[in-house]
């Protein structure tokens, strides 16, 4: 694949995909690849700090859909609207999973702080690194998804603002979720930002920041 290709592949990863063409479904080898990326991407000493759950039941992802209310369309009502990214024609939910019970031959005693925690003798800072190898593990995650999603030629959109309860309730889970990824065929009849389900809301765009980039050579 040519440079030019996947720069146009990255750039249009960063885009958020708030409708879809539902008529159509992702074939299986794609799925396949997708779930490859989720699962086979790196994280800290190689910990699964997540547990993956694959969405195509359209009732199921409705409901996810229902407790997505945490877009805010006004800062003086701070009324919201919901986030229909979570609409698609797949939706991934990233779940925190009980990595410490996940026993492998080393026991997950991978760094000071899984021996800690293990051993119940974390303090706050070992609390605190645990937290944040999660979080980055997800982030890895989820950019290894948008990206070969995009390659494939399929839209996303990620969705942080929901109801944690709420999509506890809907899917039975144990633990905390901790995003939610739409994954799917846009539809190519209006904006990417017209609301899936309210066309006369548009979700406003936001110019992406520069990021500062300097050589050490």
């Amino acid at each position: 694949m040519e440079h030019k290709e996947i720069t146009k592949a990255i750039i249009r990863s960063q885009h958020c995909q708030r409708n879809w063409d539902l008529t159509r479904e992702i074939p299986e080898d794609d799925l396949d690849l997708i779930l490859t990326a989720a699962t086979q991407c790196p994280s800290k000493q190689n910990i699964a700090y997540y547990n993956l759950h694959v969405v195509t039941d359209r009732s199921v992802i409705e409901a996810l859909h229902d407790q997505t209310k945490g877009f805010t369309i006004s800062y003086n009502s701070l009324d919201k609207q919901t986030n229909s990214q979570v609409l698609a024609n797949l939706v991934l939910v990233f779940e925190e999973s009980n990595w410490s019970e996940n026993k492998t031959k080393d026991q997950v005693f991978r760094n000071e702080e899984t021996f800690k925690f293990i051993k119940n003798t974390a303090d706050q800072s070992a609390l605190d690194t645990l937290n944040r190898d999660k979080h980055m593990a997800v982030g890895v995650a989820a950019g290894y998804v948008n990206l070969t999603a995009s390659l494939l030629g399929y839209a996303t959109g990620c969705c942080a603002c929901f109801d944690p309860n709420g999509i506890k309730q809907v899917l039975g889970l144990e633990k905390h979720p901790l995003l939610l990824m739409g994954i799917g065929y846009k539809n190519p009849l209006i904006n990417r930002r017209v609301h899936h389900k309210d066309h006369s809301f548009v979700f406003p765009t936001k110019e992406k920041q520069p990021i500062q980039v300097s050589f050490i050579s």
